[in-house]
């Protein structure tokens, strides 16, 4: 274990990784840059790109633009951020959601919020759906060949995009779910939205090389995405098929039934594409004492090919999952308690560990691991990325006396390196890569820190940090 404290430059593994997680470049570290100082930016500030922002950094090795940490601050109560991806012109684009307002290059923006960065991690634009509200939030980030991106999430509160006025339809003011088409200019190409009398999310997108946009989540109660009605229970997995233009393809709502009922399909947390055009997903499944996970492939035309459940006791949460080089799939999550992925069984004990376990094309175990000890941390997976040698980087936090955001690379046979927790309270919540040399964490920050390049602060705001080898 090595905890990263202030003014310590630690050394992180980096990957690059190609849509899906299926190819790129894999790198074996990083060395930080030159530590910088925190700036409190004021409306005519540069450092951070943006008024409001506090950034540090230096210069990188390996010509990919340099290491960064950046804070982006507003005067709510609650900031952060959820989803992270590279779009076709290297930028980082970035997603979640502001209780408050955030004074961004000369605009406030509040609700579900994207921020496009450059390679130096200078704020480039930023675009905002509805006013502050808790749950009005990006989810999910696809990339799109063309440049723009797709983005998914949740409102509770009324929202106006492209002229177009939404309401949220529970009674409580949501959340209901959206799915929209961005330009790489942060114009809305097209934006729908989703929602019953229950409560839904979008919770993650992917695009297929056909222009089809995926998207997965949660549903409450009878909904419909353009098919017709769908029957559902709370909290039931979904998977909804648009095509390129924002039109309806089909759609899939896992409610319980025939072979299903005794492990029910609710929130998927995680999907991805398979080579072959199959679908994973990944969320959690209702036991009768705690909750399991599950890892469902489907095919094009919307067969089940591969349903597994894991969980014998106690928690098992799957929160991501990767599609992998040659086929098949990887999940991270925590639990604690006994689940077997295939290879029998492991027991993770009262404390709560961090899991990663790979699957081949059909879903047969290849490898599990556990990482966490009760006398140390314990783990919260959030976000995963895959690199093209396979092996697995895993952020979120690890909880001891404070929550600290943390980062672990799994080698690809699943042995883990040494974890990364740093000297900050907060969490990350996504984790993308680039290149050759860089990784990418976005969250959230409450408090000062240092990710190797000088001191930043935040109070439960906008945190995203670079590690170039």
């Amino acid at each position: 274990m090595r905890v990263l404290g202030e003014g310590e430059h630690g050394s992180s593994p980096s990957a690059g990784a190609g849509e899906g997680g299926e190819q790129g470049s894999a790198g074996g570290g990083h060395a930080a840059g030159t530590s910088g100082s925190s700036e409190e930016v004021g409306s005519t500030g540069a450092t951070g790109g943006a008024a409001g922002a506090s950034s540090s950094g230096g210069p990188g090795a390996g010509g990919d633009g340099p290491g960064y940490s950046v804070v982006f601050r507003g005067d709510g109560e609650y900031e952060s951020l959820y989803a992270a991806a590279l779009d076709a012109q290297g930028r980082l684009v970035v997603g979640g959601g502001a209780d408050g307002t955030l004074s961004l290059n000369g605009e406030d923006h509040a609700g579900a919020v994207l921020l496009w960065l450059s390679p130096s991690g200078e704020l480039v634009q930023a675009k905002s759906f509805g006013s502050a509200a808790y749950e009005t939030q990006v989810n999910g980030i696809a990339p799109v060949a063309d440049g723009s991106i797709i983005a998914v999430g949740t409102y509770r509160t009324t929202v106006v995009v492209r002229d177009e006025i939404w309401v949220p339809t529970n009674e409580n003011w949501g959340p209901d779910m959206f799915v929209m088409k961005v330009a790489a200019n942060g114009e809305v190409i097209w934006a729908r939205h989703f929602g019953g009398a229950g409560y839904d999310g979008a919770e993650s997108a992917a695009v297929a090389p056909n222009g089809n946009v995926y998207v997965s989540g949660y549903v409450s109660s009878a909904i419909d995405f353009g098919g017709g009605v769908h029957a559902a229970g709370e909290d039931t997995a979904f998977l909804l098929t648009l095509d390129a233009d924002g039109g309806y393809v089909a759609s899939q709502v896992f409610s319980p039934r025939g072979d299903l009922d005794a492990w029910p399909m609710t929130n998927a947390t995680g999907m991805a594409l398979g080579r072959d055009g199959t679908v994973w997903l990944t969320g959690h499944a209702g036991l009768s004492e705690g909750s399991g996970s599950y890892l469902t492939q489907v095919s094009p035309t919307g067969q089940l090919l591969t349903r597994k459940f894991f969980g014998d006791d106690g928690y098992t949460l799957a929160s991501d999952i990767n599609g992998v080089r040659g086929g098949g799939a990887l999940i991270v999550g925590n639990m604690n308690g006994t689940a077997d992925f295939g290879e029998g069984p492991r027991n993770a004990g009262d404390s709560t560990k961090l899991f990663a376990a790979r699957f081949g094309p059909g879903g047969e175990p290849l490898w599990s691991s556990l990482l966490g000890d009760a006398a140390d941390y314990d783990y919260d997976a959030r976000a995963s990325a895959v690199a093209a040698d396979g092996s697995v980087f895993i952020t979120g936090g690890a909880f001891h006396v404070a929550d600290n955001p943390m980062l672990v690379r799994f080698a690809a046979d699943g042995t883990p390196d040494e974890p990364e927790v740093f000297n900050a309270i907060g969490r990350f919540f996504a984790v993308c890569t680039g290149g050759e040399h860089s990784v990418y964490l976005a969250g959230k920050l409450d408090g000062s820190s240092d990710f190797g390049f000088g001191p930043v602060r935040g109070r439960r705001d906008f945190v995203v940090v670079r590690l170039v080898r």
